[in-house]
């Protein structure tokens, strides 16, 4: 799904008195994704969601289809349906990988709907008696993303299912 593009450049000053030396070299790669989980973001408008089967790390009360796209900071979000409004919420690090839950260090995960687009936060459904699982997790919305255990007695909480306000797929 994945095309890269390696480039490696230097600066080379130059003025009316002659050149300078070089500077070290630094190395870039591009980054192309599967298109349809990687359209341009602007706002949650251009967001586009493909149905595409993913592999998560939990059992979900949402039994309903699942979408995937691309976030802004190079994580993939998915969603299983229970209906249009009401979703489970997964980060993955690539498209093929293992989905994960997401964890709230300060509350329980009603501002991680800013992970589909949606500039509310949003309600939540239970987080008690949830066991410890590897996840993604933070404590505050624009915060990036950390790895490791919650749920349980971790004291980072993760819930069953998201509402908010956004319908997927949704109408584009």
């Amino acid at each position: 799904y994945f095309l890269f593009s390696s480039y490696e450049f230097h600066v080379k000053p130059r003025n009316p008195l002659g050149e300078g030396p070089s500077s070290n070299v630094v190395a870039f790669s591009t980054e192309s994704a599967d298109p349809r989980v990687s359209e341009p973001i602007s706002m949650g408008k251009d967001a586009i969601w493909t149905e595409i089967p993913f592999n998560s790390d939990t059992y979900s009360e949402c039994k309903g289809k699942q979408y995937v796209k691309r976030t802004w900071y190079k994580k993939f979000v998915g969603v299983q349906l229970c209906n249009s409004l009401r979703y489970k919420i997964y980060l993955s690090d690539s498209l093929t990988g293992k989905f994960y839950n997401i964890g709230d260090q300060r509350g329980h995960g009603e501002d991680h709907c800013q992970f589909v687009d949606s500039f509310l936060d949003g309600r939540t459904g239970q987080q008690d008696d949830l066991p410890v699982k590897d996840g993604f997790f933070r404590a505050v919305r624009q915060e990036p993303v950390k790895f490791g255990k919650i749920g349980g007695e971790t004291h980072i909480n993760y819930v069953r299912w998201y509402e908010c306000g956004t319908s997927i797929p949704g109408k584009w």
